[in-house]
C-alpha cells in the first residue's frame, strides 16, 4: 500500500470519528436542554376542581378518582443532595348556602361545609414520586388529613319558628300551615400561602406539581324542606421553587429553648 492510499484511509477514519463525535454532542445537548437554575416560578388563573365528598364510595363525585388535581407544574434542574424550598400561594374560594324552614316550634337545621387542601408532588429524574413536607395537616375540626388545609368553612344554621297562616281551633290550639323561612349565604375569596420543603433531591431535572383537592358536604334536618349546599374553588395561584442548602439534619421540627 502506497503512502497516498494510507493517507486517504486516515482521512476517511478521521471523518467517521468527527461524525460520531457530532452525534454524541447532539445527544448530550438534547438531554441537557433544561438549563441549570437556582429558582423557578409558575402561575395559573381560575381552576375548576371536581366536587368531592368523603362519603363517595365510587371516588370523587363517582368519577373513580381521588380528587387531587394538578394546578401548577414546573421543572427545576438541581445538583445532587440539594434541597427545595417551595412556596405555594392560592386564591381560595368557598360558597356555603343554608336555608331553614320551621313550623309549630320545630327546631330545623341546615349545615354546609367546604374545604380545599393542597400538597406538593415531586417526580425525580428516575420517576420516583415523593411529597414535600409537610404533606398532612389538621382541618377546622382538628382532624388530620392528606394535604395542608388552605381554607375550610363549616356553616350551621338553626331556627325554631311558629310558622305562618296560623289558626286556632275550638280548644285554643294554634296550628300554622306554612313554615317560616331563614336563609344564609356566604361567599368568600381570600389568598393563602404555605411553605413546603423537599430535602435531599436527586441531581437532574425534578418536576414539581402543586396538587389541590376540594371537598363539599351538606345536610339538613326537619320535615319542612330545609336545604344546605356548598362549593369550593381555586382562583389565581402561583408557586415559587428555590434550590437551597439547608442545615444538615434539619427535620423541620420547631426547636425548643
Amino acid at each position: 500500500m502506497n503512502k497516498q492510499s494510507t493517507f486517504r484511509i486516515h482521512l476517511k477514519t478521521a471523518a467517521i470519528c468527527v461524525g460520531l463525535l457530532a452525534g454524541l454532542t447532539g445527544a448530550s445537548a438534547s438531554a441537557q436542554s433544561t438549563p441549570s437554575a437556582k429558582a423557578t416560578f409558575a402561575y395559573t388563573s381560575l381552576t375548576v376542581l371536581p366536587p368531592c365528598n368523603s362519603t363517595d364510595a365510587a371516588g370523587c363525585a363517582g368519577s373513580g378518582s381521588d380528587g387531587w388535581t394538578s394546578i401548577l407544574k414546573q421543572q427545576l434542574k438541581t445538583a445532587n443532595q440539594k434541597d427545595l424550598f417551595i412556596n405555594a400561594s392560592l386564591q381560595c374560594g368557598i360558597v356555603t348556602d343554608t336555608t331553614v324552614k320551621s313550623t309549630n316550634g320545630s327546631l330545623d337545621t341546615a349545615e354546609a361545609r367546604a374545604t380545599i387542601r393542597v400538597k406538593v408532588k415531586i417526580t425525580s429524574p428516575t420517576g420516583v414520586v415523593s411529597y414535600a413536607q409537610p404533606s398532612t395537616g389538621r382541618d377546622a375540626m382538628n382532624t388530620v388529613g392528606d394535604g395542608i388545609v388552605f381554607c375550610d368553612r363549616s356553616q350551621t344554621l338553626k331556627a325554631r319558628f311558629s310558622g305562618l297562616n296560623c289558626k286556632a281551633d275550638a280548644y285554643g290550639v294554634v296550628t300554622c300551615a306554612d313554615p317560616e323561612e331563614l336563609q344564609l349565604i356566604l361567599k368568600t375569596l381570600n389568598a393563602n400561602a404555605f411553605n413546603f420543603v423537599a430535602p435531599g433531591m436527586d441531581s437532574g431535572v425534578n418536576t414539581i406539581e402543586v396538587l389541590a383537592r376540594s371537598s363539599a358536604t351538606a345536610s339538613a334536618t326537619g320535615t319542612n324542606g330545609s336545604l344546605g349546599s356548598a362549593n369550593a374553588f381555586i382562583g389565581a395561584g402561583s408557586v415559587a421553587v428555590e434550590e437551597v442548602r439547608m442545615i444538615k439534619g434539619n427535620t423541620g421540627e420547631t426547636i425548643s429553648f
